[in-house]
């Protein structure tokens, strides 16, 4: 498997930032440890992924030193983020922090949907209610801990856009084979009835199993089709251009390297959706089928990286999605459970609405979104707790308001006009079959959040911000800038000599005039 990297940029391996081989590790430390203890639900490994998500980034953000020579070839490095990335994340991160500003305790009262909470314990004669200032949020305590949450997955996604698309395909590899082995160990569950009827992995809930399984089958089938019938490298386009290939490079599609990477490929991909359809998850079945179908429009006529194959080989690619998507179709409604009006997320989301309407446009705080519900509760739903709302949209108004609702919006456009970037015209690396991928995955995630809470998973969360990295990631053109840079001194521009200078004593001309 060694020869995906090799499909990259060519010598960003030898000539990376010395402290790139730490962020390399570290990242894939945290991919490997965030599903483990039930996908890092409880607070302990919570904590414990924070903290290393902390030391990575701070280890981002020291004064490493790179040799001069490294500086200079800086082409398929990583680009800084844009300058609207990076007030969005800004905001991101600081949105929790803004809620837990003091504010006289009148003024706090008249805050949208306070006045209930003031007057509950202005009644209860709270001693509280003297102190002169307040928080914004409802539950400062429970803000905090939402603030901290967000630390591994924005670490997450700020070193993946820091390394080079060398690394990152080694990373996805990396990410589909813990999304494979959590396949494996889910039908080895479900093989089990004694312990659970569906598959979870480690997990706690199957509806984040799937979560993670979803966004890793479209990656998954968009290196197996990058890897089908792909002999030349990416670099290598420029030079042949749109000749026709040998007989040579007609053999090597064949050759034993290019079936064992596909053989694995195939058995990789297998393995993920044998166990998202064991998962029983509604949602997840039938994203997976919204993912299989977007592959097959998408890499159907790519095949190793342009239709090696022609008509024929688009021909067999559409009529196995399709035999795949046909296949599907009995399972979702025998493996998967009953209908989804049955559950009650309709009168959740119902509630959760009514809750939006009376702390907008400020938000009740990021983490009050159980306690708030009580006040919401549906009367049908007696006895129990109801500690999500099943819709990330819904829990974000809520807790966040007007705000929340723009950075949605802004993130929609981000992601719209990302794709106009990664599908253009061109030879279709390795690196861009795997960014449509994981665009795909992203949609099915963004998807999947309307039913449901996957994103409120630090596992998923952080799988999620590197696939978004992966999408996002943009590389220098450092043989641009280095040509513009050998100007011609002629003209009178600064520059440096060029090698083939005439010596001095050699520039008269002795037959002229």
């Amino acid at each position: 498997m060694t020869s995906f990297g090799a499909q990259g940029t060519g010598a960003e391996h030898r000539e990376s930032v010395p402290n790139e081989a730490v962020l390399f590790y570290g990242l894939a430390a945290l991919l490997v440890l965030a599903p483990l203890f039930l996908g890092t639900w409880r607070p302990l490994p919570t904590m414990t992924m924070e903290l290393a998500a902390l030391a990575l980034l701070v280890g981002l953000f020291l004064p490493w030193q790179a040799p001069a020579r490294i500086a200079e070839s800086s082409a398929g490095r990583a680009r800084p983020l844009s300058r609207p990335m990076r007030v969005f994340l800004v905001l991101l991160f600081l949105l929790p922090l803004t809620q837990l500003l003091p504010v006289p305790s009148p003024l706090w009262a008249e805050l949208p949907g306070r006045a209930f909470y003031a007057e509950a314990m202005r009644l209860a004669d709270d001693r509280r209610m003297g102190v002169d200032w307040r928080a914004i949020s409802l539950i400062p305590s429970a803000t905090e801990a939402a603030w901290l949450a967000l630390l591994p997955p924005l670490t997450v996604f700020l070193v993946a856009m820091r390394l080079d698309r060398e690394r990152l395909l080694a990373l996805v590899l990396v990410f589909l084979g813990i999304a494979a082995l959590e396949a494996l160990l889910g039908l080895i569950q479900y093989g089990s009835p004694a312990l659970t009827d569906s598959a979870l992995g480690t997990y706690r809930n199957r509806n984040h199993l799937a979560g993670l399984l979803e966004m890793a089958l479209p990656v998954g089938l968009a290196l197996l089709a990058a890897t089908i019938g792909h002999t030349r490298p990416p670099h290598a386009a420029g030079r042949q251009g749109r000749r026709r290939p040998t007989l040579r490079q007609r053999l090597a599609r064949f050759s034993v390297t290019r079936i064992n990477q596909a053989a694995v490929l195939g058995a990789l991909t297998t393995a993920i959706l044998l166990g998202l359809i064991f998962t029983r998850s509604r949602a997840g079945v039938t994203l997976a089928m919204v993912g299989i179908l977007l592959s097959l429009l998408m890499f159907s006529y790519r095949l190793g990286g342009r239709n090696t194959y022609g008509l024929i080989g688009t021909f067999t690619a559409v009529g196995v999605g399709l035999a795949s998507l046909i296949g599907l179709v009995p399972v979702l409604s025998r493996f998967t459970y009953a209908d989804p009006f049955e559950d009650g997320r309709w009168k959740i989301f119902d509630a959760t609405a009514r809750a939006i309407g009376e702390f907008f446009p400020l938000g009740s705080g990021a983490g009050t979104f159980v306690e708030v519900l009580r006040r919401f509760h549906p009367a049908s739903f007696p006895g129990v707790t109801i500690n999500r709302a099943h819709n990330d949209y819904l829990e974000w108004l809520l807790e966040f308001g007007l705000v929340a609702g723009v950075l949605i919006l802004v993130w929609l456009l981000f992601y719209l006009r990302q794709w106009g970037r990664v599908w253009k015209r061109g030879e279709w690396t390795l690196w861009r079959f795997a960014q449509v991928g994981a665009g795909i995955a992203l949609l099915l995630m963004m998807l999947h959040t309307l039913v449901d809470y996957n994103l409120r998973n630090t596992a998923n969360a952080m799988f999620t911000a590197f696939l978004a990295a992966v999408f996002f990631h943009r590389t220098r053109n450092g043989d641009g800038r280095r040509l513009r840079q050998h100007a011609d001194p002629v003209a009178g521009v600064a520059g440096p000599t060029p090698d083939y200078a005439i010596p001095p004593e050699n520039r008269t001309n002795p037959f002229g005039a």
